[in-house]
């Protein structure tokens, strides 16, 4: 049987297009010295001048640049603690940042684990009632238990072992599309390694930044090395999977998801849309392209893809021992600013043989 992931669930950011006082209010108290009277006269000390008032810490106004570290996991067992190293491992190389251990979201990830198997359904949405229930969408699990998310992901596969379900997440879409997005800080992941009539060890992976941090809350930069642009596969990757996967939703629902290969795709800041003039997969060795469906937030048959996120889905499966060549040119426009930048990328990967 295949490992079945299943779609992201979208969680709009709230920052984009608003300004930071609508999420982040500082409250300032002033103090004030008062001094009582004594017996009066000449020799009656004057009052000392106040205190001046502390200068107000500054509001940060840009994300965070890249964790390149993070504190080492408490709690997990084999399973998790494979997910959660290779999830960053993934996004260190593709240019990101880590996301640090929320044990909060490990909570809500690892409930909505267990409810799954409860309920026998694999689904993102619990139902009020049921055994477990915890909160109808991801980010209300998250503020159940104290954690107010902005923005952010949850990615879920079933049938899978920790390292072995983040590599079938990532080679999806829409799972990718969440597990390469710049600006997450914080990660909580869930798994069970029981089972239930039709289901079986669900792997649960929640990404997002903390509301309650003004400085976190921004997310983070990209290292500097990718100039602002993450690609995947790597420039240069080998025994890259041949299919993208069982996926649900199928991003191109003309086809069997099944018969789809795996995608090529491009991710820059949040901040960003970017626009594709051009984008080609070909066999590096004889130039012959791939016939592909370009998949962007304009026209994503199921709206899951965000402005900042490009790809293009293989409409079969790719050779095996193969080398590939992508080609990309386009542009990103910077909110608000309206600024342009130019976007090329060409770079190749290599098929696993089989």
């Amino acid at each position: 049987m295949h490992p079945s992931p299943e779609t992201l669930s979208p969680f709009r950011d709230p920052l984009r297009g608003r300004s930071l006082a609508m999420l982040f209010r500082a409250v300032t108290a002033a103090a004030t010295l008062s001094a009582c009277g004594g017996g009066g006269g000449d020799d009656t000390p004057s009052p000392l001048p106040p205190s001046p008032p502390p200068a107000p810490t500054p509001v940060p106004t840009a994300p965070i640049a890249a964790q390149i570290s993070v504190p080492t996991p408490v709690g997990y067992d084999a399973e998790r603690l494979a997910a959660f190293n290779r999830l960053n491992e993934i996004r260190l190389s593709a240019g990101l940042g880590m996301l640090a251990q929320s044990t909060t979201l490990d909570q809500a990830a690892q409930a909505h684990a267990e409810w799954i198997i409860a309920n026998d359904s694999f689904t993102h949405e619990e139902t009020a009632g049921t055994t477990g229930f915890t909160g109808v969408h991801w980010w209300g699990r998250d503020e159940a238990l104290g954690y107010v998310p902005i923005g952010g992901e949850e990615v879920m596969a079933g049938m899978v072992h920790g390292a072995q379900g983040v590599d079938v997440l990532i080679n999806g879409v829409y799972h990718r599309a969440g597990m390469l997005a710049f600006e997450p800080v914080d990660v909580g992941i869930g798994w069970s390694g029981t089972a239930s009539t039709s289901v079986s060890m669900p792997l649960v992976i929640d990404m997002t930044r903390p509301g309650a941090d003004m400085v976190r809350g921004l997310g983070q930069a990209a290292q500097a090395a990718i100039n602002g642009v993450a690609i995947w596969p790597l420039d240069g990757a080998r025994d890259v999977a041949l299919r993208l996967g069982l996926e649900s939703p199928d991003p191109v629902p003309t086809q069997d998801v099944l018969s789809l290969g795996t995608p090529a795709s491009i991710t820059v800041d949040r901040m960003k849309t970017i626009s594709t003039t051009s984008f080609v997969i070909s066999n590096a060795a004889t130039g012959t392209v791939v016939p592909g469906q370009v998949l962007t937030a304009r026209d994503d048959p199921n709206s899951l893809i965000s402005g900042s996120f490009v790809a293009l889905v293989p409409l079969s499966a790719l050779e095996p021992s193969t080398t590939y060549q992508v080609s990309y040119s386009g542009s990103a426009v910077a909110f608000p600013s309206g600024a342009k930048e130019a976007v090329v990328r060409t770079w190749s990967f290599t098929t696993a043989a089989q």
